[in-house]
C-alpha cells in the first residue's frame, strides 16, 4: 500500500513540473503580436491577387526575412505610399518596404543598415507615344508629368528638370494606381517614378538618380530594428546576391518591353554598314559552325538576331579561333567579338569594351571516366575564363590549345587529365558520342560570365545600342535558346546512325527506290497524281491523315505568310469594308500549343497488340479533327504525340474543350474496343500569339517540355509551361552532376528510425533513412532527390550505397558488443529488374559478416502491380539466402493479401494512412483488426508507421497490432543518438 501512494505521489508532481515547465514558453507565444507591415498597391514591387495573396519584390524579402528572424508579419492594407508613411511616423504600422533615404526622414523613422536593393528612377511615357526619345530634351519641353506627392524620386526628377533645363507642368498625385492610370487614358504625357518591373506597359525614355531603397522601422519599435538588420545580414551573407536574384525575379525587362535609343543612336543605326562580328565556331552550343549552311548558329548567334531585331544593326560574322579575334580586334579589322568572358583587367589589356553579361554559367572540368589522375589540365586559348582557372590552381600543369576541342582531344588521347570550360559547352561536347568515355564535374568557381566584347576604340553609341538591347533581352528568351540549342549540338555519323536505326533506314531505302522505280515508270497521264502522293508523305501522317511533324510546321507557315495575309486585306476591303467602316479592329486572337500524350500507350500495345493501338490513334485523330474550329489544326508529331494549335479565350474553356475529348474518346473505346478501363491524356501548353514572328519550332519545345513535366507529375491533365518546371529541371541537373561526387566525399548521411513494442516501447530493430547535406543546398530530405534519380536510375547507387552503409555500421556494432537488431533498407524498383541484385546484396552483407536474417529488404506495395511476376521470383531467392522481406506502405495502393501470400513477405508494414485516417470508430477498427489478423496467420510480423500520439498507440493494440514507427516513440536520429538508445535499451 505505501509503494503505491508513493508512485502516485512523484507521478503527480512529475506531471506538475512538467507544467510548469512548459507554461512559460507557451504564454510568451500567445503574448507575442505580430509585426504590422504598410501595404500600398505598387505593381511589381507590392501587389495583391483577387484570392488576397501578396506578391512581388517587397513581399517576397519580407517573407524572407521572417523565416531568418522568425517574426510574424501581418499586412495591413493602405491607401497610398504617404498615408502609409504617416502611419510609419505616427507607429500605427511598424514597418514600411521600399523608402528612399533622406535627412528630414532619418531624424521621422529608422532605416534598416542593409539597402533592400539599389534602382532608379524613370520617365515613362505610353507605349505607342512616337513624340519622345530616349534622353529627346527638347522634345520633353512642356511635357505634363505626373509625380507621386511628397516622393524622393518626384524631387530627383525636378532636379534631373534644372539639370538639363526642361521646363514642365509637373502634377502630383497621392495614389499610384491613379498617377499610372493618367497616363494609359492620355490625361498626363509621361510619369515621372521609381523603374516600374517586369510587368509594365510603358516606354522608359529617360533613367536617373539611381539610389538604394531601405526598410523603414517607426522609432517607436527600436528593437525591431536590430531584429530586421540581423535578418539581413543573415541573408547577405548566405547569398550575397540575393537582391540581385529578386532584381532578375521581379523587375528585369520581360519579352514586352523593348530597347529605346536617343536621336543621335537612331542616326548611328540608319548610317551605319554591316558590322564584322568574329565567332568561336567551335564553341558549341554557343557559337558554332552549321555544318549544312557554314554559317553561325547557336545560342549566341540567336542573341545576336535578337539584337538585330531590336536596333536594326546589321551584323557579318567572321570563324576565327578566340586568339586569333583578339589579335584582329585590336588591329581594327574587326569590330566585335561574339562571345567575350573577361573582366577589366582582361578588357583593358585586349582593348576590349565588354557589355552587360548575357549569360552566365558554372565552370565543368572534364575527365575520363577510367582514370583518377589529375596534374595536367588543358585549356583554350583566348578566354579569361583560361586565365582565371590557371590562378586559382597554380599546383596544376596547364596546356594551351586553340580550341575546346582540341583540348577534349587532348584528354581522350591522355595527352592532358582534364579540359575546363563552362557547363553549355561542356554539355554539348559531352553528348557526342565520340566523348562517351568522359565525365564532368561542376565547380563551384569560377563562374563564367560571357557578353558582348567591342573595340575600345570604337565608335562609343555602337557599344551604347548593343548593351540597351542585352538590358532588355528577358531571361526566359536566353533559356529557349538554350533548350533548341541543347539537342542540336549532338553530332552522330552517317554509320552510326544507320546501326541504331538498321530497319527505319532499310524501311526509307526501299520506299526511296519504290517511289523512284514508279516515277521512272508512270506516264504524263499519272503525274499529277504522283505529285499529290509525294506531297502526302511528305506532309501527312499515313495512320491517321493527320498531318505530320512537317506538315503541322507547313500548315503554320501557310496560315502566317505574308502574301495570305495581305489577299485577305483586299478581299476585306472589297466586301466588307463599307459595312464595318466606323468599326474599331478586334482585338487580335490569342492561341495556344498544345503537344499532347496517351498515357500507358506501350501498355495497350503490349497486352492488346498494335492493331488495337492503331484503331486509338485513328480514333483519336478523328475527334481531335471533330473538335476542330476554324483557323485551328492538329498533327500526329510521334506515336502517340499529338500537336494542336488552338484558340484561346481562357483556362478553363481549354480545359473542359480536352476533357471532352477524352470523354468522346473513351465513349468510342468503351463501344469499339475490348480495352476495360479508360485511357487517360497529358497536355503540355504553351501560349503564343498568332503572327508571323513566332518561332513554332521554339513554341513546340516549350510545349513538350510541360507535357514532360505533367507526366512525370501524378494527377496532371493539362499544364501550361512556366519558370517552376525551369527551376526543377535545374535542380535535376544540378542533383544529378553531383551525385558520384557527393558519394566520393560522404555527403550522404544515414538516420536510423527504431522500432518498437507498442507494449514496453523495446526496440525491436530500426528502418535506415538517407539524408543530403549538400554544401549548397544544404540538408536535403530523400523527397527531395530520390525521385529524380528514380527517373533516370541513378537511384541504385544510392540504395547499394545505404545498404553497404548499414552493413559496415552492423559489423562495428558487433565488435562493440551492441544488441543487435534487424535494420529495413529501402530499394527501388530498378533493382529487381536485375538479375544479379540478390547476388550482389548478398556479397555485400557477407564482406562486413553481417547474418542475413538481420538485413530487411523493403519495397513499397505499389510496385507490387507493375512487377509482380519478376518480383516474385527474386523475392524466392532472398528468401533462400536468409534475408528478410518487408512490404513498405501497405494499404496506400490496391493490392491484396493473396499477392503478399504468393510473395511470402516477412513484414508488413501498415501505411501511415490506416492511422492518420482515424481508427476510433468500430467500422475501421474491424478493417485494420482483420488486415493485422490476416497477416498475423500468413506468418507476417505487422508494424504500424506513422503512430504520432498515445491514443492511436491503445487503439492499435486493442486491435491486435503490436509494433510500431513513429514520432510518439522515436524520430529519425543520426547514428549516435541510435547507438546510445541500443546501449539504454539494452
Amino acid at each position: 500500500m505505501n509503494t503505491k501512494i508513493k508512485q502516485t505521489i512523484a507521478l503527480f508532481f512529475t506531471v506538475m513540473l512538467l507544467f510548469v515547465l512548459v507554461l512559460p514558453p507557451l504564454s510568451a507565444a500567445a503574448d507575442a503580436s505580430p509585426i504590422k507591415i504598410g501595404y500600398y498597391e505598387d505593381g511589381d514591387y507590392m501587389s495583391k491577387s483577387q484570392s488576397g495573396e501578396y506578391s512581388g519584390y517587397n513581399i517576397e524579402y519580407l517573407q524572407k526575412i521572417s523565416k531568418q528572424s522568425g517574426l510574424p508579419f501581418e499586412m495591413v492594407d493602405i491607401a497610398s505610399w504617404n498615408a502609409a508613411y504617416d502611419m510609419l511616423v505616427k507607429g500605427e504600422i511598424d514597418l514600411l518596404p521600399a523608402v528612399y533615404h533622406s535627412e528630414q526622414r532619418a531624424e521621422e523613422i529608422f532605416f534598416s543598415g542593409q539597402p533592400m536593393c539599389s534602382i532608379y528612377t524613370t520617365l515613362n511615357v505610353r507605349m505607342n507615344d512616337p513624340r519622345y526619345d530616349y534622353e529627346d530634351f527638347k522634345a520633353f519641353q512642356g511635357m505634363n508629368v505626373g509625380i507621386i506627392r511628397g516622393g524622393v524620386d518626384g524631387e530627383r526628377f525636378k532636379s534631373f528638370c534644372r539639370e538639363h533645363n526642361l521646363v514642365l507642368n509637373i502634377i502630383d498625385y497621392d495614389e499610384t494606381s491613379v498617377l499610372l492610370e493618367a497616363l494609359d487614358n492620355g490625361t498626363l504625357d509621361g510619369v515621372a517614378i521609381t523603374h516600374l518591373g517586369k510587368n509594365s506597359t510603358f516606354r522608359s525614355v529617360a533613367q536617373f538618380s539611381p539610389s538604394p531603397l531601405y526598410f523603414a522601422v517607426t522609432k517607436t519599435n527600436p528593437e525591431l530594428l536590430s531584429e530586421i538588420n540581423k535578418a539581413m545580414n543573415n541573408i547577405l551573407l548566405a547569398n550575397p546576391g540575393y537582391s540581385r536574384d529578386l532584381y532578375d525575379k521581379y523587375l528585369a525587362p520581360s519579352v514586352n518591353q523593348k530597347p529605346v535609343f536617343t536621336k543621335e543612336e537612331l542616326q548611328y543605326i540608319k548610317q551605319a554598314a554591316p558590322i564584322l562580328v568574329s565567332y568561336d565556331p567551335s564553341f558549341a552550343s554557343l557559337t558554332y559552325q552549321s555544318k549544312k549552311s557554314g554559317q553561325i548558329t547557336g545560342v549566341t548567334a540567336d542573341i545576336f538576331e535578337f539584337i538585330a531585331k531590336n536596333s536594326g544593326l546589321r551584323f557579318e560574322f567572321e570563324a576565327h579561333n578566340q586568339t586569333e579575334a583578339l589579335q584582329l580586334l585590336q588591329q581594327g579589322k574587326i569590330s566585335a567579338l561574339a562571345l567575350s568572358d573577361g573582366d577589366y583587367l582582361w578588357d583593358g589589356r585586349n582593348n576590349i569594351n565588354s557589355t552587360l553579361y548575357y549569360l552566365r554559367a558554372p565552370t565543368s572540368m572534364i575527365t575520363r571516366y577510367n582514370s583518377d589522375k589529375l596534374e595536367v589540365i588543358a585549356l583554350p586559348q583566348g578566354y579569361q575564363l583560361s586565365e582565371a582557372i590557371k590562378a586559382a590552381n597554380p599546383h596544376y600543369t596547364f596546356k594551351y590549345y586553340p580550341s575546346i576541342e582540341d583540348c577534349l582531344n587532348a584528354v581522350l588521347h591522355n595527352k592532358a587529365d582534364a579540359a575546363c570550360t563552362n557547363t553549355h559547352v561542356a554539355g554539348a561536347y559531352l553528348s557526342r558520342s565520340a566523348y562517351q568515355g568522359m565525365r564532368t564535374i561542376t565547380l563551384a568557381q569560377p563562374i563564367n560570365e560571357m557578353c558582348v566584347g567591342l573595340s575600345a576604340s570604337g565608335d562609343p553609341k555602337l557599344f551604347s545600342i548593343i548593351n540597351k538591347c542585352i538590358q532588355y533581352l528577358p531571361t526566359e528568351q536566353v533559356d529557349a535558346y538554350l533548350v533548341t540549342h541543347s539537342a542540336n549540338t549532338k553530332e552522330v555519323s552517317m554509320l552510326e546512325f544507320i546501326e541504331q536505326h538498321l530497319w527505319q533506314v532499310g524501311c526509307i531505302v526501299i520506299l526511296v527506290l519504290s517511289i523512284i522505280i514508279l516515277l521512272i515508270g508512270s506516264n504524263l497521264r499519272n503525274a499529277l497524281h504522283s505529285n499529290r502522293r509525294i506531297q502526302d508523305l511528305l506532309y501527312k501522317d499515313e495512320l491517321t491523315g493527320l498531318y505530320n511533324m512537317n506538315g503541322f510546321y507547313q500548315k503554320w507557315e501557310e496560315n502566317n505568310t505574308p502574301s495570305k495575309q495581305q489577299s485577305f486585306v483586299v478581299l476585306y476591303n472589297c466586301f466588307w469594308k463599307k459595312k464595318e467602316e466606323n468599326n474599331t479592329p478586334k482585338k487580335q486572337q490569342s492561341f495556344v500549343l498544345l503537344y499532347s500524350d496517351i498515357c500507358q500507350f506501350k501498355f495497350i500495345n503490349d497486352n492488346f497488340g498494335f492493331a488495337t493501338g492503331d484503331q486509338v490513334l485513328q480514333a483519336s485523330g478523328k475527334i481531335l479533327q471533330e473538335i476542330l474550329e476554324d483557323d485551328e489544326f492538329c498533327g500526329r508529331i510521334s506515336s502517340d504525340h499529338f500537336a494542336l494549335l488552338l484558340k484561346y479565350n481562357c483556362w478553363e474553356h481549354l480545359d473542359k474543350r480536352m476533357q471532352n475529348f477524352v470523354k468522346k474518346l473513351n465513349c468510342w473505346l468503351k463501344a469499339k474496343t475490348d480495352i476495360p478501363y479508360k485511357i487517360d491524356f497529358v497536355f503540355g501548353v504553351c501560349l503564343i500569339e498568332k503572327n508571323a514572328t513566332i518561332d513554332l519550332h521554339q513554341k513546340l519545345d516549350l510545349a513538350n517540355y510541360s507535357r514532360r513535366y505533367a507526366k512525370d507529375t501524378p494527377g496532371s491533365f493539362i499544364v501550361l509551361y512556366d519558370e517552376k518546371m525551369r527551376a526543377q529541371a535545374l535542380l535535376a541537373q544540378q542533383l544529378e552532376s553531383r551525385l558520384d561526387q557527393a558519394l566520393q566525399e560522404n555527403e550522404f548521411v544515414v538516420y536510423y528510425q527504431p522500432k518498437v513494442s507498442m507494449k514496453d516501447g523495446s526496440i525491436i530493430g530500426s528502418e535506415a533513412l538517407i539524408r543530403w547535406n549538400h554544401p549548397d543546398k544544404g540538408f536535403l530530405m530523400p523527397g527531395v532527390f530520390i525521385p529524380i534519380f528514380e527517373k533516370n536510375g541513378m537511384v541504385k547507387k544510392v540504395d547499394l550505397w545505404l545498404f553497404e552503409e548499414v552493413c559496415k555500421t552492423m559489423r562495428t556494432w558487433s565488435e562493440k558488443g551492441y544488441p543487435l537488431f534487424p535494420v529495413s533498407c529501402n530499394f527501388s524498383r530498378l533493382h529487381f529488374q536485375q538479375s544479379d541484385f540478390p547476388a550482389r546484396i548478398c556479397e555485400i552483407a557477407d564482406r562486413w559478416n553481417v547474418p542475413h536474417h538481420l538485413l530487411e529488404l523493403e519495397i513499397t506495395e505499389s510496385v507490387l502491380l507493375e512487377e509482380s511476376t519478376t518480383i516474385a521470383e527474386v523475392f524466392q531467392i532472398l528468401k533462400e539466402m536468409q534475408f528478410k522481406i518487408a512490404i513498405d506502405d501497405f494499404g496506400s495502393g490496391y493490392s491484396s493479401l493473396g499477392q503478399l501470400q504468393q510473395l511470402t513477405a516477412d513484414v508488413l508494414k501498415l501505411d501511415r494512412s490506416f492511422v492518420s485516417h482515424g481508427v476510433a470508430g468500430m467500422r475501421e477498427k474491424i478493417v485494420v483488426g482483420n488486415v493485422i489478423h490476416m497477416a498475423g496467420e500468413l506468418g507476417m510480423q505487422v508494424i504500424c508507421e506513422g503512430v504520432e500520439t498515445q491514443a492511436q498507440s491503445i487503439t492499435l493494440q486493442e486491435i491486435g497490432c503490436k509494433y510500431s514507427q513513429g514520432f510518439y516513440f522515436y524520430r529519425p536520429m543520426q547514428l549516435e543518438n541510435y547507438e546510445k538508445l541500443l546501449v539504454a535499451d539494452n
